[in-house]
């Protein structure tokens, strides 16, 4: 038996096959360090990364690496490449540190495999890419990971805040960011559904917007919940807010 076959086999033996199977048909799978079919390379030398992988789940990135004997590496940076820049970025906080931050770990034919996860959440759709870098404990570049890149469909193409102040009474600020270019509407409702007012009905560019509703302005609204829903042409959202008189 090759090496290759018996440190698989090794794998899936313990379980490190569960995340990471062969065959795959999650369509927005990416995997780099292995072959095409998404099965694991070995490795046989020290500070070996033998899977940097990504996949995608209800809107999460959930990216995964294994590294075989770390002995000079120390920790760990995740980079995802900001389009708006043509740059990447770090995008884990606290610092994964090699010997404190694994899922798992095993013994295998090459030494001991250590097993890392990750998770992302992007706030818009897009192409997305990353990569991961491991540094020794005095800072230094050990290894560098090529690039992979995943798909994202299905996110909402703004921001809603909650307005301020709430409770209110009789005006408070409702604010939300556009990613993109939308139609936007903006509007108003009572408890049972009744539209009480339009706040906004237009074009707008992507940005950050500020809307005031002041509740003295339309008759007979008396204390209690209302509701204002942010609608673009794709997407909508729903919040709560309360007036007290």
């Amino acid at each position: 038996m090759s090496k290759y076959l018996l440190f698989a086999a090794l794998l899936i033996l313990i379980g490190y096959g569960s995340k990471l199977q062969a065959g795959d048909t999650d369509p927005l799978y990416a995997l780099t360090g292995g072959d095409e079919d998404g099965t694991e390379m070995p490795a046989d030398s020290n500070d070996a990364l033998s899977v940097f992988s990504a996949k995608i789940k209800d809107k999460t990135v959930y990216i995964n690496w294994r590294v075989v004997n770390p002995k000079v590496i120390s920790y760990f940076e995740v980079l995802r490449l900001d389009p708006r820049k043509k740059e990447y970025r770090k995008i884990n906080d606290d610092r994964i540190e090699v010997k404190d931050y694994f899922e798992k770990s095993a013994v295998s034919e090459s030494g001991i495999v250590y097993m890392y996860d990750f998770e992302d959440e992007p706030e818009r759709d897009g192409v997305y890419y990353y990569k991961l870098k491991g540094y020794s404990s005095a800072g230094n570049l050990v290894f560098e990971a090529d690039e992979i890149k995943i798909g994202i469909t299905g996110i909402k193409n703004f921001k809603v805040e909650q307005n301020t102040p709430n409770p209110f009474n009789p005006t408070t600020n409702i604010s939300y960011e556009l990613y993109d270019a939308s139609y936007v509407k903006l509007k108003v409702f009572d408890l049972i559904g009744k539209e009480i007012a339009t706040l906004v009905d237009a074009n707008q560019t992507k940005g950050t917007y500020t809307v005031t509703f002041d509740a003295s302005k339309y008759a007979n609204l008396t204390s209690g919940i209302y509701f204002y829903k942010l609608e673009t042409e794709k997407y909508s959202e729903v919040k709560k807010m309360i007036l007290t008189k």
